[in-house]
């Protein structure tokens, strides 16, 4: 058998990744180092990827382990066998976690932080997280349930000073709650079953509720009521009907979260058994996505914020949050690299003229431009416009008209063609003749009443009732087919505005320059008023050219076509020209 040679990389070149395991037993360690001192060397490489801010250097996505045996080993000039991988951030530490999920040696304490990053990569999935875990669906709740320990009860239970049971117990008080009751189990040893029968795992603290607890006072599940149920550490003061103190709260957060909704795209009311980790959205430091992209953010269907439905945050709003960490870490990742491109071109000085007239020199990439996914509301929105538009284009363009109709047939897509939309077209062509019947000899003698003059107009709604019908993918071939010009078809109005959160309207106004036309002071005294006074104020800017403004959401993407249709009619703009010839695209959506 040929062997093929190992990658390797010196051990001084790799640096440790995003490890959420804590603890590193001292004594599996010196084990590890032996076995690879017997075998001569680190027979199994570790899984890398460039580091994402060092040139030629590596980040550790699994074998943090084998690489600390053996910089203690042989130290920072070991060749290091690796195996590469290109991974955002997001990959990385989903990789990292499976692949530590289970050892021995690992706590669940980072067990548990390790499946809610697992969690956060896959939108909230818990089945499908779970599933990457070969866990229960039980078993990561229980897991998850372990982040609301206090840091003295997570370090404890990582220490094995008390045993799991303990922490799951503990996890469902306030925290300073939790390092009392965890002394008090220190200092006298106290055993599971004896902390249930103390606190009770669902008990709810009163004095924390953020409803009014007035009625609470003679409620038989108080427990001043039936305190012998409770060691007197805990006191009186606990509601022990758990899902009707959630009820109570969530009533009271979802009356909190009626005006952010206004502001933001998700916003988001969370338990502690759901392992939510805040993900926060920044333009710059060390996970920032930069200024460009961070304004095109606030227009993201992810954008929006959080309210804690956790003891003792009960309303806390974190603010401003990505809802999809995987496209946060590729806009951290593109920022990064966008960056370092800069420093080199700056560190290799300005450009060599060009040897000769006409010559020029390769440049590099530009750096991507911000992106975002648009709100489905404005995405359903968009889509009717655009219906209407081709529909309209398809009655002004007879000779168009009958080469759409052509292709429609001739690619099978009849299924695009929306009888009704055709009906309500012909009836106001063919008046006073009646069109649309449910049987197709009336609906043939009402066709065969059609004035001759009017047929040529009928068979063109015939095509124009396509629009109708075709899938998004057909309607934007079309668009490119008709040189469609948005600006002529779209005007700021409030019925689009008012689809828009107060987030979404600061994109907007940043993008369309409508906050620089009403001037800083302006913009942001309308902005702290009610939604419906903001509309009305970038509605009615004084000086500023609202023709032509139309948001990149709006607009449709450029797409080439081979066709020789685009300069067969007289009068096609420049704009149309340029999308036939050029493929530009106009539409800021992308998903990552």
């Amino acid at each position: 058998m040929q062997l093929t040679e190992q990658p390797t990389v010196k051990v001084r070149l790799i640096h440790s990744g995003k490890n959420y395991r804590k603890r590193f037993s001292a004594e599996a360690l010196a084990d590890l180092q032996e076995q690879i001192k017997a075998a001569g060397g680190v027979l199994e490489p570790i899984v890398v990827r460039p580091h994402p801010s060092i040139e030629g250097e590596y980040e550790i996505i699994a074998g943090e382990r084998r690489w600390r045996a053996a910089k203690a080993l042989f130290g920072d000039d070991y060749d290091m066998p690796i195996v590469v991988r290109d991974a955002t951030d997001a990959e990385a530490r989903a990789l990292g976690i499976i692949e530590n999920s289970g050892r021995e040696d690992t706590s669940e304490v980072e067990e548990a932080q390790g499946a809610a990053d697992l969690l956060t990569y896959n939108n909230g999935d818990k089945e499908a997280t779970a599933r990457q875990l070969g866990w229960k669906p039980e078993l990561l709740e229980r897991r998850l349930l372990l982040l609301n320990c206090a840091a003295e009860v997570q370090d404890a239970l990582i220490e094995e000073r008390i045993k799991l049971g303990h922490a799951e117990l503990l996890s469902g008080l306030p925290h300073d709650r939790q390092i009392k009751v965890l002394a008090m189990v220190l200092e006298h040893k106290a055993p599971v079953e004896v902390l249930r029968k103390q606190l009770g795992q669902f008990a709810r603290r009163l004095s924390e509720a953020i409803f009014d607890t007035a009625e609470c006072v003679s409620c038989p599940h108080n427990s001043a009521q039936q305190a012998a149920l409770f060691d007197e550490s805990i006191g009186d003061g606990f509601c022990q009907h758990p899902s009707h103190y959630e009820e109570l709260t969530f009533a009271k957060l979802e009356e909190q979260a009626t005006p952010l909704r206004e502001r933001y795209q998700v916003v988001r009311i969370y338990r502690a058994a759901d392992g939510f980790q805040p993900l926060h959205l920044k333009a710059d430091g060390e996970v920032g996505v930069g200024d460009e992209q961070y304004a095109s953010c606030k227009s993201c269907a992810n954008f929006g914020c959080a309210v804690s439905a956790v003891a003792g945050s009960y309303g806390t709003v974190a603010e401003p949050l990505c809802f999809d960490a995987q496209c946060h870490s590729k806009k951290v990742l593109d920022r990064r690299r966008a960056e370092r491109e800069a420093r080199k071109a700056k560190e290799a000085g300005p450009a060599p003229a060009p040897a000769s007239e006409g010559a020029s020199l390769p440049t590099k990439a530009a750096a991507k431009k911000p992106s975002n996914h648009t709100p489905p509301r404005v995405t359903e929105f968009r889509e009717q416009q655009w219906r209407r538009w081709v529909a309209n284009h398809l009655m002004g363009q007879p000779d168009r008209n009958h080469r759409v109709l052509s292709a429609l047939i001739a690619s099978s897509t009849l299924q695009a063609f929306h009888s009704g939309k055709f009906v309500e077209a012909a009836c106001k062509l063919a008046s006073p003749a009646k069109v649309g019947s449910n049987t197709f000899k009336a609906a043939l003698e009402q066709a065969d009443a059609f004035g001759t003059d009017s047929l040529p107009r009928i068979v063109q709604a015939v095509t124009a009732s396509a629009a109708f019908g075709i899938d998004v993918a057909g309607l934007e071939v079309l668009l490119n087919y008709l040189e469609v010009d948005e600006a002529k078809h779209f005007t700021l109005n409030s019925e689009y505005l008012e689809l828009l959160t107060v987030s979404e309207l600061e994109a907007l106004a940043e993008e369309l320059k409508l906050r620089k036309a009403m001037g800083d002071a302006a913009f942001k005294k309308a902005k702290a008023g009610a939604k419906p006074k903001f509309i009305e104020a970038l509605l009615h800017v004084d000086g500023f050219t609202y023709a032509g403004a139309v948001p990149r959401a709006i607009r449709y993407p450029r797409k080439k076509l081979r066709t020789a249709a685009s300069g067969r009619e007289a009068g096609q703009s420049d704009g149309a020209s340029r999308q036939v010839e050029t493929g530009e695209p106009a539409e800021a959506e992308a998903a990552a």
